[in-house]
């Protein structure tokens, strides 16, 4: 068929038609967030918290979960945060969630612009709700988004800058980074993902794979900020957090996300979390980081419109109108269409080793000795 020869009259009239349903569907759903979402939410959230704790109050309140969507709403975040965030508790909130959007903004759009995505058509990817909502309402998910970004792809070369959706991959086992500062700096990214959404460790055990020292910094980065607020916070305010993120796991609860594990017994869900764990020691080396972002979505029990950013690598790899329709599911905000475009999705990354027709031709500019190497090292058994 026409229609399906890339780069003929017919597809990429199919193609425009599918990118100006996808924009029209996003577009509706930005109205709504505009005109109802609570902004800022996601940072009044954890300031609220911070007030709490420093009044003497529990940062962690069990009754939060009987409040539906809004300022209300429970505080997740682990206790190493309430030290961080106790002093902006005195800074205008309205200053404070202003301040967090432009950040964020800024971290969309290098995010955007790291993964080859052209400046027209940047806004359009704003647009759509995974980023849109996590921009108006503050959630963190954006820069961690940005961070795993930076952690699997590199800024373009000067031969390949102008190429379109065609990012330059990070080879994590690089051996010419055995700087122990940037062995830091790329433990830090690896870590920030799972130190805040605990259940998205993916990208860090995948560092792991590929650079135990990298990884091995990162995490002890970490664990020193937490033995240096333990004295401020207390063990048992972390004891608090723990039963905290057991309330949050019910799927009954009116936030509690659209998981896979909403249609599942409590312990499939827990082996679905696990297994997207286990699954980074064997995806290929070859676009890992769309695997690793795939594999964290799907582990996700508490997916949010947000958590779907981490799969946006993959959609850029398949063919332009599978990912669309995929765009276009995610953007609906249910359940069914969430999980249907992740289908579809990681089922065309799976085939597409075999099936190299339901891949985008790519017109990336690459280094070839740099690809070469991370193929050779592609860990046996593979996914596909």
């Amino acid at each position: 068929m026409k229609a399906l020869a890339v780069g003929s009259g017919p597809n990429r009239l199919l193609r425009s038609a599918l990118a100006v349903i996808a924009l029209a569907v996003s577009l509706v759903q930005l109205h709504d967030l505009l005109v109802g979402y609570p902004w800022g939410v996601d940072v009044a959230i954890p300031l609220q918290a911070a007030t709490r704790w420093l009044a003497g109050g529990q940062p962690y309140l069990a009754s939060a979960f009987l409040a539906g969507p809004g300022y209300d709403a429970p505080f997740l975040y682990p206790p190493v945060l309430l030290p961080i965030l106790a002093p902006l508790t005195h800074v205008p909130q309205l200053a404070v969630t202003g301040a967090w959007f432009v950040l964020s903004l800024g971290g969309a759009v290098f995010a955007c612009r790291r993964l080859a995505i052209p400046w027209l058509v940047v806004p359009l990817f704003l647009a759509w709700p995974p980023f849109a909502e996590g921009l108006l309402g503050g959630n963190v998910q954006v820069l961690l988004f940005a961070a795993f970004v930076s952690l699997f792809w590199r800024a373009p070369a000067a031969a390949s800058a102008a190429i379109s959706f065609a990012p330059a991959e990070n080879d994590l086992a690089n051996p010419v980074r055995t700087g122990p500062l940037e062995r830091l700096t790329t433990g830090l990214k690896a870590i920030a993902v799972g130190a805040l959404k605990a259940a998205q460790v993916q990208p860090w055990l995948y560092l792991l794979r590929r650079d135990w020292r990298a990884a091995a910094m990162g995490a002890a980065a970490l664990a020193a900020l937490g033995l240096a607020t333990l004295p401020l916070v207390g063990i048992g305010t972390w004891l608090d957090w723990l039963a905290q993120l057991g309330r949050a796991n019910d799927p009954s609860w009116i936030l509690a996300g659209d998981g896979i594990a909403r249609s599942l017994p409590w312990w499939a869900g827990d082996l679905v979390l696990l297994g997207s764990m286990a699954l980074v020691f064997i995806v290929p080396n070859r676009h890992a980081g769309a695997w690793v972002g795939l594999l964290a979505v799907v582990g996700m029990p508490g997916l949010r419109v947000f958590g779907l950013l981490f799969a946006l690598p993959a959609l850029l790899l398949i063919r332009r109108e599978i990912a669309l329709i995929a765009a276009l599911l995610m953007a609906t905000y249910t359940f069914e269409g969430w999980w249907l475009a992740l289908a579809l999705v990681a089922g065309s990354m799976l085939l597409g080793r075999r099936l190299p027709w339901l891949l985008e031709p790519t017109r990336a500019i690459e280094d070839r000795p740099a690809a070469a190497a991370v193929e050779a090292a592609e860990p046996r058994p593979t996914l596909a």
